[in-house]
């Protein structure tokens, strides 16, 4: 059975990167062709390094419309033939024509239980708004923002009198286990 490819996106940290390809290194389903980010310093390039993975820094242009700095990176991505795409942080919006290119196979993880709360800051609403549960929510990507039909969700209690840092440190340690799980159970159905 061929391995699907995976490419990962993101901005930041990458810490579900990180899952993601701690995950891949045992699996018989998937493997990290390659993570791309638009921030020159993102941690999540020295983190690819660490697994030896490849790793495209994709920087905008000036006066670069999204659509031509997407078209840019699907061609940078075509080298690694991914057959998924995976946003872990990646703070930008993708164009019609990069979603086109991947119909149906761009997934993405948000720090909220869609369809509250979409947006930058997903776990900061979610506990300025003191609500009695939050989560984290795993879908597909379209045109709009968090706007993608769901795949699945898990949710979290909010503890009283917690701090925002600790709220938001339960969150990610659950999606950096959610996520492979998801990707696991998504990819088994779409073989």
């Amino acid at each position: 059975m061929n391995k699907k490819r995976i490419a990962i996106l993101a901005s930041g940290a990458g810490s579900n990167a990180e899952a993601i390809m701690a995950w891949a290194q045992s699996s018989t389903l998937a493997e990290v062709v390659c993570v791309g980010s638009n921030v020159k310093s993102a941690l999540v390039i020295e983190r690819a390094k660490f697994f030896e993975v490849p790793t495209i820094i994709h920087l905008k242009k000036k006066n670069e419309n999204n659509r031509d700095y997407d078209l840019r990176l699907c061609e940078k991505l075509k080298a690694y033939s991914p057959d998924w795409i995976v946003l872990a942080g990646y703070m930008k919006l993708l164009s019609p024509e990069f979603l086109k290119r991947f119909q149906g196979r761009v997934i993405n993880i948000h720090p909220s239980l869609l369809p509250a709360f979409p947006g930058l800051d997903g776990y900061g609403d979610a506990y300025k708004a003191n609500v009695v549960e939050s989560g984290c929510t795993i879908h597909f990507v379209d045109e709009g923002m968090d706007t993608g039909p769901i795949i699945a969700q898990r949710k979290f209690l909010l503890i009283k009198g917690e701090s925002f840092e600790d709220f938001k440190k339960r969150g990610l340690l659950i999606e950096n286990q959610f996520y492979p799980e998801v990707l696991e159970k998504l990819l088994k159905d779409y073989l």
